[in-house]
């Protein structure tokens, strides 16, 4: 399975679509249905604009998208004003080494306590580089080298994730992640031309909501839903999003992501009293309570295109 919830996610749209058309006499205008690919290799939005989406189709004049998650309970919302999901990067490294048998490790230079040193390295990143109020996280997600027990492989392979809230923290992670690994292998007497190398194979800045934006239709989910059902937005994770590539700031669409509550308030109620935790996203364990996040999020989603689109509304 692939546990985050995007079943949810298209289900809603298709309902969005059918409640909308059925209430055409309450709005006018185009509305347009993106159903993206790829969101979770953060790469799918991407294509599509670079396959012509905001000129083949027409330009919209805002952008709006919702997300099921785990840490809400069902019949709540929750946007932020600014900030929604942390900027996202993969970085392959690839540690070489020299080939050895393992009883004979002076013999060979080994990856795996190389790219150990490396793991172990970078967190040395986040926790005396960085500013503490700045956030940042480096994970190492793989950790991949060697074939037999007692064979010192050539070569190790690391994956990491590296998220932040800013650019120029994202930036700094990257060259640091780079330098980090370099120095290990010079650290360990690899020659220059057999260093670590570091790579960024996919990535996507944060994803910031129009602030105006986001204070009118946060008003509307509470019409809509119930104040008490329009949640404080707070940051509980680093997750990312590729939506940023819809609203970035040069194209002048204003952009509104919010989260739609997908756990029973029972569940929740009965982790805060010391029971089972609610099972994250992309848990094994992970699962939504399908109707009512179909249903809050249908409902939320109509209202908010219901009040950007009504007759004689203002596009600003």
């Amino acid at each position: 399975m692939h546990a985050c919830g995007h079943d949810v996610h298209i289900t809603a749209l298709i309902g969005t679509a059918r409640r909308l058309s059925a209430m055409r006499d309450r709005w006018q205008g185009t509305v347009m249905f993106v159903a993206q690919p790829a969101e979770e290799t953060v790469s799918g939005a991407k294509a599509m604009m670079e396959d012509g989406l905001y000129t083949r189709f027409p330009k919209p004049s805002y952008a709006l998208a919702l997300h099921v998650t785990s840490s809400l309970a069902n019949g709540k919302v929750s946007a932020s004003e600014g900030i929604q999901y942390s900027s996202s990067d993969s970085l392959d490294i690839v540690v070489p080494g020299v080939g050895a048998h393992g009883a004979a490790p002076h013999m060979g230079k080994d990856p795996v306590y190389m790219a150990s040193q490396i793991v172990i390295a970078l967190q040395g990143i986040i926790s005396r580089e960085r500013m503490p109020l700045d956030p940042g996280v480096i994970t190492v997600g793989s950790f991949h080298a060697g074939t037999k027990h007692n064979i010192i492989s050539d070569e190790a392979r690391l994956q990491v994730t590296v998220r932040a809230n800013n650019e120029p923290m994202r930036a700094y992670l990257i060259k640091a992640i780079e330098r980090v690994a370099q120095g290990v292998g010079r650290m360990n007497g690899m020659p220059e031309d057999r260093l670590p190398t570091v790579k960024v194979i996919q990535g996507t800045a944060t994803t910031i909501n129009d602030a105006a934006l986001a204070r009118r239709l946060n008003a509307v989910m509470a019409t809509t839903l119930g104040a008490e059902n329009v949640t404080p937005f707070e940051q509980l994770t680093m997750g990312a999003e590729d939506f940023t590539y819809f609203v970035t700031p040069s194209l002048g669409v204003p952009g509104y992501y919010f989260a739609v509550g997908g756990t029973p308030q029972a569940a929740i109620d009965a982790e805060k009293a010391g029971g089972p935790p609610v099972p994250s996203h992309h848990s094994p364990l992970f699962k939504i309570d399908p109707e009512p996040s179909v249903v809050t999020g249908t409902i939320a989603m109509t209202a908010a295109v219901l009040d950007l689109m009504k007759p004689g509304a203002s596009a600003d």
